[in-house]
């Protein structure tokens, strides 16, 4: 299996908390219990309310909440006590960027208001759709592991964008490459139209390819994230409904007995849920759709914690967005809520994790043929993720 898109963007992680800090609180929020960790932090600051590194703690609860807003308050409350607060700081960097993202320059959405279903024109090895960006109609790939949208440097080109450097991201295998952005000035998705859209432009030497298909380029989190959206494999399609929907969506969803289970964000795009490789504990797991053929990717630790052996002579060389990448597959079952898969095809990198720039322990990923079998759709308002079988 290959990796086509596996990019992780240069955001700055939210490093770990300072002594003075509520230990509890510390030490659930390192093994990824992100709401356990808030309840802590909350009790931490009604105890101390003057607590920097508390409040900068509880900042960040609330940012991965997807509650800029108060993750803002808090942080700068936090900065105003303790001014060297790395948690606060890079918590307002953080929730700036997603504030602007949802300001009146970025994302300038123009959708009916019923939700927009854009079929697949592949659904394997990853979905496809078309989009049409520059009047061109052109195929994107759709990763939750990509942020905003990526276009390959080609397309970049003759469509004239300005192309700037962004620092560097990091990739499969842990490997590391320049990044290049730049502002696309409309893109068309069903009869949705978007303009000013952030872009990233492909790093990989190669371009993005699957078999018999051409790929130009991906829809990430940073798009999605503007619309409730579904990945309906069931029926082939990509759909694309309002975020105010959020109220009429979760209670159909809870009627119907389908599987809801908490999500968070990190950073500008990655998005986390608890779930478990066989029966080992849960963890927090990286919600990445983009991994060709597979679904799964593990660290060595949660392997050893589910039992899983490697056998090493079966390694094979993927491509990543950092370059080639050593890799071992293995299989195992994995549960997410109420859904639980067996014998899900999965790999592990030796070469390095590219999950180490998070403060908190992951278990691994959850893609592709995990959630083969369902729809699966992304509620940022609630902050839920939800998956019905097909």
């Amino acid at each position: 299996m290959r990796k086509f898109s596996r990019m992780i963007v240069a955001v700055v992680p939210l490093m770990g908390l300072t002594a003075q800090s509520a230990p509890s609180a510390d030490a659930l929020f390192a093994q990824g219990a992100f709401a356990e960790a808030g309840r802590a932090y909350e009790a931490d600051v009604a105890r101390a309310p003057n607590d920097g590194a508390a409040l900068a703690g509880l900042a960040r609860a609330r940012l991965y909440d997807g509650q800029e807003a108060k993750a803002v308050e808090l942080a700068r409350k936090a900065l105003e006590l303790a001014p060297a607060n790395p948690v606060a700081t890079a918590v307002l960097r953080v929730a700036d960027g997603r504030q602007k993202a949802f300001g009146p320059d970025l994302y300038q959405i123009a959708a009916p208001a019923e939700a927009v279903s854009i079929p697949f024109v592949i659904t394997d090895p990853l979905p496809v759709v078309r989009v049409t960006i520059g009047g061109r109609e052109v195929n994107f790939l759709i990763d939750t592991g990509a942020p905003d949208i990526m276009v390959k440097r080609p397309i970049a080109e003759a469509l004239g964008l300005t192309i700037t450097a962004a620092g560097e991201g990091v990739f499969a295998g842990g490997r590391r490459a320049p990044v290049e952005r730049a502002l696309v000035p409309e893109l068309q998705i069903g009869t949705i139209r978007v303009k000013n859209v952030p872009a990233v432009i492909s790093p990989a030497a190669g371009g993005l390819r699957l078999p018999n298909v051409e790929i130009d380029g991906i829809i990430g989190t940073g798009l999605l994230m503007h619309f409730l959206s579904t990945l309906d494999y069931c029926h082939g399609a990509l759909v694309l409904g309002a975020r105010g929907s959020s109220a009429a969506f979760e209670a159909r969803a809870a009627a119907s007995g389908a599987n809801v289970v908490p999500m968070w964000l990190v950073g500008d795009h990655f998005i986390f849920a608890r779930a478990r490789l066989n029966q080992a504990s849960e963890g927090i797991f990286h919600i990445d759709t983009g991994l060709a053929g597979g679904g799964l990717i593990a660290s060595r630790e949660a392997l050893d914690a589910a039992g899983v052996a490697i056998d090493e002579s079966k390694a094979f060389m993927g491509i990543g967005g950092g370059g080639p990448v050593r890799a071992i597959p293995f299989r195992a079952g994995a549960t997410l809520g109420k859904l639980t898969r067996s014998d899900v095809p999965g790999s592990y990198s030796p070469e390095g994790d590219p999950a180490a720039i998070f403060p908190f322990r992951t278990g691994g990923v959850l893609s592709h043929a995990f959630f083969r079998q369902s729809r699966l759709s992304f509620d940022f308002t609630a902050m839920r993720l939800v998956t019905e079988a097909c």
